[in-house]
């Protein structure tokens, strides 16, 4: 993700949908610690705007009044911090922190509230973000990065990289567990993931590290990556090859594997990425093995960006993409349908 700059630009239009995505899964009582804590960096970093929107039409809802009352607002941020709030220099950074707390604090609230249990095990995002730039994601999620690439982390995984370095062309990240990178070409940016003392470097590729106790593996499945560390490279992988790295001798193997039947870990995992409705109807079909019909064919058209982690059940990802496109849906044995909608 990157921070929206300053002067009321507007959001990138990926991060918006993305954006969308997690307040529909907020909203639905969905989200997971990990969503919640992205949600509140979007918040903080160029969304006040479009969160304060979401909050006055659930407001709306709830109450029938048009928009919620700043003092509400106001009533909502001393409750749940305990503390009068100091002066703000703007509404609208006031409005930020109020939004962060109750992205943090709420939703606990309001499962709570209607005797929805809290799941403690549940995946986080640790974010820190008032001393430093670094962002730190924990558990089994899915991330866009700011220069486009994009991370499939497994369970138990730890990744962290800082926003501004990626402003300034260093691509860099931080691996602890096992992650699945596809990387955004750049021909004047190497993307480079630190896995320890072992080092990956690409330009634009695909590919996987494992992190295990005194060894790193890293497989290909397109491009070409280079391995190396302690100011040595190991070797350059090709697609279906695999390198196995023992960090205490500094020894390394290479083998020829078949790399998607290596990383099935992933197949468990549903992920749409700014993709059309249409092509994610075929990956659901295939996925739950069930046959989806949209009543209006247009919104086949409609790009949609989401990700299912948790091994979720069909109603619950039908859910989320009627909230984003304004639909309802229904199922029937094998069959779903997907009635009404719009892209906007």
């Amino acid at each position: 993700m990157k921070k929206e700059p300053d002067g009321g630009d507007t959001p990138d239009p990926g991060q918006t949908q993305r954006f969308d995505y997690l307040m529909a899964r907020y909203i639905a009582r969905e989200a997971s610690g990990a969503e919640q804590e992205e949600l509140r960096w979007l918040a903080e970093n160029g969304f006040e705007t479009q969160f304060k929107k979401w909050i006055d039409e659930q407001y709306n809802l709830e109450t029938g009044t048009e928009s919620m009352p700043d003092q509400v607002q106001a009533e909502i941020l001393v409750n749940i911090l305990g503390a009068t709030p100091a002066k703000q220099k703007s509404f609208q950074f006031r409005w930020s922190w109020a939004a962060a707390a109750i992205l943090l604090l709420g939703s606990v609230w309001w499962l709570t509230a209607r005797n929805v249990p809290v799941n403690e095990n549940i995946a986080r995002t640790e974010i820190h973000s008032e001393n430093s730039d670094q962002l730190n994601f924990k558990g089994k999620q899915y991330l866009n990065l700011p220069d486009g690439s994009s991370v499939l982390m497994n369970e138990g995984s730890e990744l962290s990289y800082s926003p501004g370095m990626f402003a300034k062309g260093i691509r860099t990240v931080n691996l602890k567990g096992e992650a699945y990178f596809d990387v955004a070409h750049d021909p004047k940016s190497v993307f480079q993931v630190r896995a320890g003392e072992i080092l990956t470097r690409v330009l634009g590729t695909a590919f996987n590290v494992r992190v295990l106790p005194g060894e790193v593996k890293v497989t290909v499945t397109r491009g070409l990556v280079e391995v190396g560390g302690n100011d040595r490279i190991y070797t350059k992988l090709k697609p279906d090859e695999q390198v196995t790295v023992n960090v205490e001798s500094d020894q390394f193997t290479t083998t020829r594997i078949d790399a998607e039947r290596e990383l099935a870990w992933r197949n468990n995992y549903l992920v749409f990425d700014n993709i059309r409705l249409e092509e994610a109807r075929e990956l659901i079909e295939h996925h739950y093995g069930t046959e989806l019909t949209f009543t209006e064919p247009e919104i086949l058209k409609c790009r949609v960006t989401a990700s299912f982690l948790n091994a979720e059940d069909l109603p619950t990802v039908l859910k989320v993409l009627s909230a984003l496109t304004g639909a309802t849906y229904s199922i029937d044995g094998k069959k779903a349908t997907i009635t009404g909608g719009s892209c906007t």
